[in-house]
């Protein structure tokens, strides 16, 4: 009996010797004769071959053969991982464009899905049997799966909690995690309350609670966090005249009135209840200097301590800074000083000068704003 192969291949060989007789007696033209002789030889050669081979049908009555071909075999079972390694190589090459943390999400993306395919591709060759096979798998994968997938989820979860912390305002930060906490207490007690609760409806549960969270940390992140105001200290606040000024300023609020007992002082200086300030070095003084000394491009940590009964602040003209430049150029006092500084309180004051006193035309002193009569000179070698 011949295949439908083996027609169509006797039926082209003879139309090639056919058309070869014709060609020869017709036309008095070697090279075509020859090629359609060619062609009526191999088309005969692929005839006789189907034949033989019987166009690769096997018989109906040849058990064997119909539990060993190629369409005996199982199907490959259902794989996301085909689809998660193209997506790894999409986002890897939007990577490589737009943000290096998106390439190595795409590299990571696409080293997992490739592990996994290449992890159930082995897994299905180890016998015939789909059970058994997903039990080979599930004993090479489960102990390297499990671990990081626990930690990549938890991971995610505690990122997108604080990026949703971050974008609350401070008093909704407290009323959500006390809502939060009021949830948790309940689910755990209806938990423990009810035991014979089906374990699908916790986990389903459990399930939305965890993706909206993921989701609203998304769009928190996407967002942005809050605004967080920004703590000011004297330093920021020196320009706009604080260290000139006696009244309190938002750099004064909660500043510490303590220093460390292992602070290296060179010098204290003291506001005593009469107006005056008088210092004393960390070392001899020498006889007769009314002018404290201090060295130059070096920090020199000053203790200034307020015995005047009101708040004060210790402050420090270092002669005009000029700001600007061209025809905007304009000379503001160089100054650093202390916060206001409470009724027996101390507060240090650390110093880094990187010009002599000279370099002033009135030179360098301290002062205390409110105070006339507080001033001390500075000398700066």
């Amino acid at each position: 009996m011949f295949t439908t192969g083996s027609k169509f291949l006797i039926g082209s060989a003879v139309f090639a010797i056919i058309a070869t007789i014709a060609y020869g007696i017709s036309q008095d033209g070697v090279m075509g004769t020859i090629g359609l002789a060619s062609a009526a030889a191999a088309l005969s050669f692929l005839a006789g071959v189907n034949i033989f081979t019987h166009d690769s049908n096997v018989s109906g009555s040849d058990a064997s053969a119909i539990d060993s071909c190629a369409a005996a075999e199982p199907a490959p079972a259902n794989s996301i991982w085909p689809l998660a390694f193209a997506l790894g190589a999409v986002v890897l090459a939007v990577g490589l464009i737009t943000y290096q943390a998106v390439f190595i999400i795409g590299i990571v993306l696409l080293l997992a899905a490739g592990a996994e395919w290449t992890t159930q591709a082995w897994a299905e060759q180890a016998s015939a049997e789909a059970a058994h096979n997903s039990e080979v798998r599930s004993r090479i994968a489960n102990p390297l799966e499990f671990p990081l997938a626990a930690a990549i989820g938890v991971g995610l979860i505690v990122y997108a909690f604080s990026r949703v912390m971050l974008w609350l305002s401070k008093t909704n930060t407290v009323i959500a995690l006390g809502v939060l906490g009021a949830i948790i207490v309940s689910v755990a007690f209806l938990l423990a309350y009810r035991p014979g609760l089906r374990s699908r409806t916790a986990v389903g549960v459990i399930g939305v609670g965890v993706l909206a969270l993921v989701v609203g940390g998304a769009a928190a992140g996407l967002d942005g966090e809050r605004d967080v105001h920004e703590q000011e200290t004297t330093v920021d606040l020196a320009h706009e005249g604080i260290c000139e000024s006696p009244e309190e300023f938002e750099a004064d609020h909660n500043a510490s009135q303590s220093v460390a007992a292992t602070a290296a002082v060179a010098a204290t200086i003291t506001l005593d209840d009469s107006g005056e300030l008088n210092y004393e070095l960390n070392g001899p003084r020498p006889e007769g200097a009314t002018a404290l000394t201090l060295q130059r491009s070096s920090p020199s940590n000053v203790l200034f301590s307020n015995k005047s009964g009101e708040e004060r602040r210790l402050s420090l003209n270092l002669g005009p800074a000029t700001a600007g430049s061209g025809a905007d150029e304009e000379d503001a006092p160089h100054q650093v000083c202390t916060t206001l500084v409470e009724f027996d309180g101390e507060q240090n004051l650390t110093l880094i000068i990187g010009l002599p006193s000279i370099a002033a035309e009135d030179g360098y002193h301290f002062f205390v704003p409110g105070v006339e009569s507080a001033e001390l000179e500075l000398i700066v070698p």
